[in-house]
């Protein structure tokens, strides 16, 4: 696994075992496809956002880039397919959300979005989170 920025590593690390959990998942499938994935967001904030994000319940994965001339794709539809559904049944949520989508966010470029309840996390990485918030 690769991190589009240095200071994401430190981010992911931070994240609650579940999310990690997930996180790992992905890359073993990832991996599996011949694919290394790359982490495109952790903790850093955008405009508009849920907050899911800051709240260390979400990472994004790199799925479509610009490669200089035109936009390029790093997992083929099958492939997103997949991995999206493998991860559902695997990780289910009982909030009628998924654990995984793979969408563009306010026309940005389309990533995985791997997102966990709060329910999941443990009562010391809540403390602990709250913390940073």
């Amino acid at each position: 696994m690769k991190f589009k920025k240095p200071h994401m590593k430190e981010q992911y690390e931070a994240c609650p075992q579940k999310l990690l959990d997930v996180c790992e998942a992905f890359n073993q499938l990832s991996l599996k496809e011949g694919i290394e994935p790359v982490v495109t967001r952790v903790t850093d904030p955008v405009a508009g956002e849920s907050g899911v994000h800051i709240q260390h319940r979400a990472v994004d994965f790199r799925n479509e880039y610009h490669d200089g001339k035109e936009n390029r794709w790093l997992y083929p539809i099958e492939t997103v397919e997949y991995i999206v559904d493998t991860l559902n049944k695997r990780f289910p949520r009982d909030d009628k959300r998924l654990v995984a989508i793979h969408h563009s966010f306010k026309g940005g470029k389309y990533h995985f979005h791997l997102q966990i309840p709060i329910v999941w996390l443990t009562k010391e990485e809540f403390k602990r989170l709250a913390k940073k918030s």
